[in-house]
């Protein structure tokens, strides 16, 4: 692909401050002075938000450096570590349950591996169902109360999948439950709230952060359950035996019990708005005094209610942790610096941001009717964004389906062929370590970086990966797999998605969200796949060892007709590497 489309600009006011600090001047197309108020507690200039002005065009990125971009953050509402706390703690719930599903049924309830397939495809439609209807009902009473009830729900569910014995308690767990509890958790449900509460500048590396902290949940998933198979004892206790993995699924049961505490105490809807760091969707024209007309100047939208924020981390204590920051000086400091200390005057003429927090103001609608749903869902249809958003999906969807087939593939393949006592979750867990440590890296070294060139290289590394298990199919290769699969993933992943909430209109996050996320669609005829291909050529160690595990998930897709020969035959042929090697790089290519 030759060009992309990039993220929508900032717009930025271009402060040009006196030599008094009571005093500072902003530059608009007609440059008449405007007075400030000094805020002598932390010495930062203060401009009244009724004039703070924007440009009006679509300007360039400004270039901040990586301790500038963390100290942004760190200044942002302590709310977002509510936030944090919820996602790390669902994420715990989800990635645990999703790990050890698949086998879960077939182990616990004598399922098969095609009739596990059919009823996760089932669900996966079920999911797609409830996850559009909550992204809508988000946009219209909010992220804590869709939370609550999401959580309620779902403790129903988890409770049927952890202490009922029968496929009584498991089909309503499934199909209703876990699809109204645990969907609606999952639609981006607390990516709305942390698009909400924070700004184009910070909305990278928070989104980098959000993506380490789930991916954390899901390694501390994986790591205890592994510890749970290898020293934990079944359990005869109440309502029959309790297997380690009946009793790891005990423990996410209470991980969302506490969630569902936290939640209710401590989750706030709450917007954050700086006036020189504010989205495009969060301004509007102002009108000339002169002529009463719109002059091209835009004002950010504050609602008066809006309050200045309490930082995650103060301020005083972040001066002694970066003294040498350029957000924290003058432009007369950086003019005549002092030994020792490397300034850029363009940095520190920004100023630190005038974080203000507000209750967060929820579209009208009515929940009930079918035609205002449906007119939402044509109102997104209508952006041009929101096709991009898609059609990036679609082009990208047979890449991130590596993530599919470690969760499916992989599992069962090391089982059957290596025997229990294989680390299957530890090696698992590989990706989720690395995308805890460099997600937040990576935002930080490419915060200067524009969109596609960071998710480009990523694409590329991340559908190339699963050679290394096609040439050997063994844990030295899973492993390797694993590592180079996390290695693109942290160049695109996060980015994608601070990419795509930069892009959701205001108000209706939620529905843009779920919409963009359309490629779900075609998610549950992969596990129908994967459930065939599993139990027709990855059974209780058949001699073609590792073939289901080189199978790339769009070599499934696309070229099915190859499996009805002898599957050990392709693991013999150095032509069919190399024509996976191809189907895994050609979505790159795309």
């Amino acid at each position: 692909m030759n060009s992309s489309p990039s993220s929508p600009t900032r717009r930025v006011s271009s402060h040009q401050y006196t030599d008094s600090p009571q005093q500072s001047r902003l530059s608009p197309p007609s440059s008449s002075p405007v007075t400030s108020n000094y805020d002598e507690t932390n010495h930062l200039q203060i401009s009244p938000l009724n004039t703070i002005e924007t440009a009006n065009s679509r300007p360039t990125n400004k270039s901040m450096s990586g301790i500038e971009s963390t100290i942004r953050f760190l200044l942002l509402p302590s709310q977002i570590f509510i936030v944090l706390l919820l996602e790390f703690l669902n994420s715990f719930r989800s990635f645990g349950l999703r790990f050890i599903l698949y086998n879960y049924i077939t182990n616990e309830y004598g399922i098969g591996d095609t009739q596990a397939g059919v009823l996760l495809g089932i669900k996966g439609f079920v999911d797609i169902g409830f996850g559009l209807m909550g992204s809508i009902l988000v946009d219209i009473v909010g992220v804590r109360c869709i939370s609550l009830i999401a959580l309620s729900v779902a403790l129903i569910g988890r409770s049927l999948l952890a202490f009922g014995r029968t496929k009584a308690a498991l089909y309503p767990a499934l199909f209703v439950f876990s699809p109204c509890g645990d969907a609606l958790l999952s639609t981006g449900l607390y990516a709305v709230a942390l698009k909400k509460l924070t700004t184009p500048l910070t909305r990278p590396l928070a989104f980098a952060i959000s993506y380490a902290t789930f991916n954390l949940a899901g390694a501390f998933a994986d790591i205890i359950l592994d510890k749970m198979r290898a020293h934990v004892a079944d359990y005869d206790g109440l309502w029959g035996v309790y297997t380690p993995m009946r009793q790891f699924v005990v423990l996410t049961w209470l991980v969302l019990l506490l969630t569902f505490v936290i939640a209710y105490w401590c989750l706030e809807d709450l917007s954050v708005v700086d006036p020189d760091d504010a989205d495009c969707n969060e301004t509007s024209p102002r009108e000339n005094a002169d002529t009463d007309e719109v002059d091209g100047v835009f004002n950010p939208t504050v609602p008066i209610d809006a309050v200045p924020a309490t930082p995650l981390i103060e301020l005083r204590t972040l001066k002694r942790w970066f003294p040498n920051a350029n957000l924290f000086h003058t432009e007369d400091e950086c003019a005549s610096p002092i030994p020792g200390h490397i300034f850029n005057v363009q940095s520190a003429a920004t100023g630190l941001p005038n974080y203000k927090v507000y209750k967060t103001k929820h579209a009208e609608g009515q929940i009930g009717s079918v035609h205002g749903f449906c007119s939402q869902v044509m109102s997104i249809l209508r952006l041009r964004n929101t096709w991009i958003v898609i059609v990036f999906g679609f082009l990208t969807m047979s890449v991130g389906m590596n993530w599919t087939a470690s969760e499916i593939i992989l599992p069962p393949f090391l089982e059957r062929r290596f025997g229990e006592s294989i680390p299957i979750y530890t090696i698992q867990s590989i990706n989720l370590i690395m995308c805890l440590i460099f997600p937040p890296l990576m935002a930080s070294l490419t915060a200067d970086r524009e969109v596609f060139q960071v998710i480009m290289p990523g694409l590329w590394l991340m559908a190339a990966s699963p050679i290394f298990v096609a040439i050997s199919p063994n844990v030295a290769g899973a492993c390797m797999w694993q590592v180079f699969m996390t290695f693109g993933e942290v160049l695109w992943s996060p980015r994608q998605d601070s990419w795509t909430a930069d892009l959701a209109p205001a108000g209706k996050e939620g529905l843009f969200f779920a919409v963009s996320r359309a490629r779900a669609l075609l998610g549950p005829m992969t596990d129908f796949v994967l459930g065939y291909m599993n139990e027709k050529y990855n059974s209780n160690c058949r001699i073609g060892m590792g073939t289901f595990a080189i199978l790339l998930p769009t070599k499934l897709i696309s070229n099915a007709a190859l499996f009805k020969k002898n599957a050990s035959y392709f693991l013999t042929t150095r032509t069919n590497h190399a024509q996976i090697l191809a189907w895994s790089v050609l979505p790159g290519i795309l």
